[in-house]
């Protein structure tokens, strides 16, 4: 529109003075001096142009000075026909004031005196009249401008450099309905800035780059004049850095002058902006927390802030909220973990804690999520306080289901989240070193789940069998829908992955169509027994030896607790089975895999935790991705679908507050446990028991409950607890397209290191063939882990990463770029030393690309 507007004007001029054949337009402030570029390109895109666009620049390099101009007038009217000629006009471009053409300025330069006869035999450009501006211009071309005197100040002051005339050369291409409303200040800046808050957090994370980019566009000063208008802010320092710190003092005392209550004797008083735009500075500051991109740059400068302010004496005994500043939010964490143990013991004195602390708690945990190195574990202690009202939730539940239906559904239901959530909480406390937060888990977890399963206990042992209405059992389930179903198909057979695991596998299978469904496990829920139950085994014939307190089954007369047997009996079926080793071990799949593929010998989980619960659940996250992984490679093998089963769950309770054991004689059984025992058929003894599926002659005798039969650790499985007895049958099928996963292209900006930070830009790349569009349209994204590595003393190459772990970034097909700034660890890096930035497909591992890409400090750090 602009240019259009600015084309009519001068065209109209020539009109106006028919004979005319040179305009001058006179431009003292050089208020469109940046838009002659957009000029250019407008009338050379118009056939034909009306009039031709000269430069006045006698600069020496240039030389394009008063006879310039007239000889390139004469030049090209020499060389056209005399019809031709009458038709030809000039628009001559003077960046000078209008008085140049009777008297140079006052150093004696630019009289204009060769291009007088112009004013005579040609045009000078008016706007209404008058000497143009670009604010006259603008208003005669139909834009909206202010009517304050003082705001219209705002946008033209500076001539060049105004507001207006960046502006104006920024979007004179774009159409009329841009142009609609009020061309105010506010529109002017953010539209030229951007978000100007934004900018402001990339200045913190690259000072000296963001304000090259700045100065380079233009738009240092309007940066700072948004800033100064709307938070009161100035600093003369040079130096970006100088500037983003004091800038971010400025927030985190405002921010925890309001926080506090806006105290009267608040130290720094005299530090503050004025009250209008204090409301600006919490908001900018709290933005600038949630911001996981920028968190990090607010944590290294404002410990850099806090060596020369401390508010700890002066708030050590006040209530009040604020987050800028890390002393005080672990003062404040510090109170309430001492609290919080007080509260510990009890249940009810836990609840009362998180009723008064709850909602404090969720703030807290909201502003410090973000950061790679919180002060206090806020973000665990809202799990917390989150697991808690699920667990109250899942009781009221309970007491309202009548049947062992209803309360296996509850279970199925509300395991991804409470089991879940219980095994998060307990390795993150333990990781922390919080054993108060661990202990209330435990305990809140231990009422529901004793709640949950005593009144499951009730109702199924009631009945005859050890059938659960709605969850079919696992062999029959799995030989209509694995073992006899039809195309090619994997399974991985993993121990004791309980159905809340399964979930937690299921949600890092992106990409992958997932169900999930409940099985019910064999009694006793114990490896040999589930281990076989997994089998084809409906026309088998089944028996059961007992040898040295251990339960036998066998399969066609041999001992079925042995892997190798259970093989066996699985390649007669016809499957190709294979141990889990040799799975992991390559990345091409071997030659001549079967249709039916069987992996064998994940053990880890049961393992471990009969040896250590503590090391289980550190050690349950890396099975999960072992699974995860497994199943990902199975899929790019060509298995179109892959199942995953296992044996049985299991239970794990605090074992200082283990259930007491039940009384159950060693003489009544012939096989005696912590979680089950065998007793004969026809035995009249005080238990519980439930017919045994391959043995008329014997019974599975079961504790209540959480109940043992004999002392046990906090991990046990055997019985019959929904956690024991609910069985995942996870099955993931590849989607039509999941071969296909796009390519991407890693850009950085420089190669060499200047800060102890990597700026990556990351970008998919369609397909260079015809039809490249349908191709990424129909490929997958990708999840990408983001490390920077370097080798340690031990030769071994670690992370170097301030965060705990490496970036995780999801990119989709349609995404056009997205920017990753990896901050570095405060160590010391010396010139020339090379870090290795690696950068893998989390799904796959496949390194992009292949080999990692090596970076150079280029000056100490």
């Amino acid at each position: 529109m602009i240019l259009k507007a600015l084309v009519q004007q001068i065209t109209l001029r020539f009109q106006h003075e028919k004979r005319a054949q040179v305009c001058l337009w006179f431009d003292e402030k050089q208020e469109f001096l940046a838009l002659l570029t957009a000029l250019r390109r407008y009338l050379a895109e118009m056939t034909p142009a009306p009039f031709v666009l000269l430069e006045y620049d006698p600069r020496p390099d240039v030389w394009h000075g008063q006879i310039w101009l007239k000889h390139r007038v004469c030049s090209e009217q020499a060389e056209l026909s005399p019809q031709e000629r009458r038709k030809r006009r000039f628009l001559v471009y003077l960046p000078l004031s209008e008085d140049r053409l009777d008297a140079p300025d006052v150093d004696g330069r630019h009289h204009l005196e060769l291009l007088a006869e112009y004013r005579l035999a040609g045009v000078l450009w008016r706007v209404a009249g008058k000497r143009p501006t670009l604010f006259s211009f603008l208003r005669q071309a139909g834009v909206e401008l202010p009517a304050s005197l003082a705001e219209q100040r705002k946008l033209y002051d500076g001539g060049r450099d105004s507001l207006l005339a960046k502006y104006v050369a920024k979007f004179a291409d774009r159409p009329a309905d841009y142009w609609r409303g009020m061309l105010t200040v506010k529109l002017v800046q953010s539209r030229l800035l951007g978000d100007a808050d934004q900018t402001i957090l990339d200045l913190a994370v690259d000072p000296q780059a963001t304000w090259l980019e700045l100065r380079e566009n233009g738009l240092d000063r309007e940066l700072l004049e948004a800033v100064e208008e709307r938070y009161g802010f100035t600093c003369g320092s040079e130096s970006p850095a100088s500037w983003i710190r004091e800038l971010v003092a400025a927030l985190a005392l405002t921010e925890t002058f309001l926080g506090y209550g806006e105290p009267e004797d608040f130290p720094f008083a005299d530090r503050l902006p004025p009250a209008p735009l204090r409301a600006h500075h919490q908001e900018l500051l709290r933005r600038w927390l949630r911001d996981s991109e920028s968190r990090a740059a607010w944590d290294r400068r404002i410990r850099e802030v806090e060596t020369r302010i401390d508010l700890t004496s002066w708030a050590a005994e006040r209530s009040g909220l604020s987050f800028g500043f890390p002393h005080l939010v672990s003062q404040r964490w510090e109170r309430t973990l001492v609290e919080l143990e007080q509260a510990a013991p009890k249940v009810s004195t836990t609840a009362a804690f998180f009723e008064a602390h709850g909602e404090r708690i969720r703030e807290e945990a909201e502003f410090a999520k973000a950061s790679h190195a919180p002060a206090g574990s806020w973000t665990l202690l809202h799990m917390l306080h989150t697991f808690l009202d699920a667990c109250r939730a899942a009781e009221s539940e309970v007491l309202a289901a009548g049947t062992v239906a209803e309360l296996a559904r509850l279970y199925v239901e509300r395991a991804p989240v409470i089991e879940r959530a219980h095994i998060e909480i307990r390795r993150d406390a333990e990781g922390l070193e919080h054993p108060a937060l661990a202990q209330v888990a435990d305990s809140n977890y231990a009422r529901y789940a004793n709640a949950l399963n005593g009144r499951f206990f009730e109702r199924y042992a009631a009945q005859a069998d050890a059938e659960i209405p709605g969850i079919p059992h696992v062999t029959g389930k799995l030989e209509k829908a694995l073992w006899h179903a039809e195309g090619r198909r994997a399974v991985l057979i993993v121990d004791a992955l309980r159905y809340d695991c399964a979930h937690a596998v299921g949600e890092t299978l992106r990409g992958h169509e997932v169900r999930i469904e409940p099985m019910r496990a064999t009694l006793p829920t114990i490896t040999p027994i589930g281990m076989t139950a997994l089998l084809p085994i409906s026309s088998a014939q089944l028996s059961l030896d007992v040898k040295a307190n251990y339960p036998h089954p066998k399969l066609a007369g041999k001992d079925a607790s042995q892997r190798g047997n259970r093989l066996a009996f699985l390649r007669d079926f016809g499957a190709d089975c294979r141990e889990i080793e040799e799975i992991e071990s390559v990345a091409e799949p071997p030659e001549k895999l079967g249709d039916l593929l069987v992996v064998v010998g994940h053990d880890e989980v049961d393992h471990i935790g009969h040896g250590s619960a503590e090391k289980l659940i550190r050690h349950l996250d890396l099975e999960i991705e072992r699974v995860a992984r497994l199943v990902r490679k199975l899929h790019r093998w060509g298995y179109e679908t892959v199942h995953v089963v296992t044996d049985h769950g299991f239970l794990l309770l605090d074992e200082s507050k283990l259930p007491e054991v039940v009384a159950c004689d060693k003489d009544w059984c012939r096989v005696r446990k912590e979680r089950y025992a065998l007793i004969p058929a026809t035995a009249d003894v005080p238990l519980v028991s439930f017919p045994f599926a391959w043995d008329a002659g014997v019974r599975v005798a079961v504790p209540p409950g959480l109940a043992f039969f004999k002392a046990e650790k906090s991990f046990s499985h055997g019985g019959a607890t929904l956690q024991e007895l609910i069985i995942p049958h996870l099955v993931s099928r590849r989607s039509a397209f999941e071969a296909k996963r796009i390519e991407i292209e890693v850009v950085l900006p420089a190669r060499e290191l200047m800060r102890a930070a990597v700026k990556v830009a990351l970008r998919p790349v369609p397909a260079a063939a015809a039809g490249a569009q349908m191709a990424l349209f129909g490929a997958v994204g990708r999840t990408l882990s983001l490390d920077v590595l370097r080798p340690s003393a031990a030769g071994e190459r670690e992370s170097v990463l301030a965060a705990p772990k490496a970036k995780e970034v999801r990119l989709e097909a349609r995404d056009a770029e997205k920017s990753v700034t990896l901050f570095l660890r405060t160590l010391p890096f010396r010139k020339g030393e090379v870090v290795e930035l690696d950068i893998r497909d989390v799904e796959t591992s496949e390194q992009l690309p292949p080999g990692g890409i090596r970076l150079t400090f280029g000056r100490d750090l």
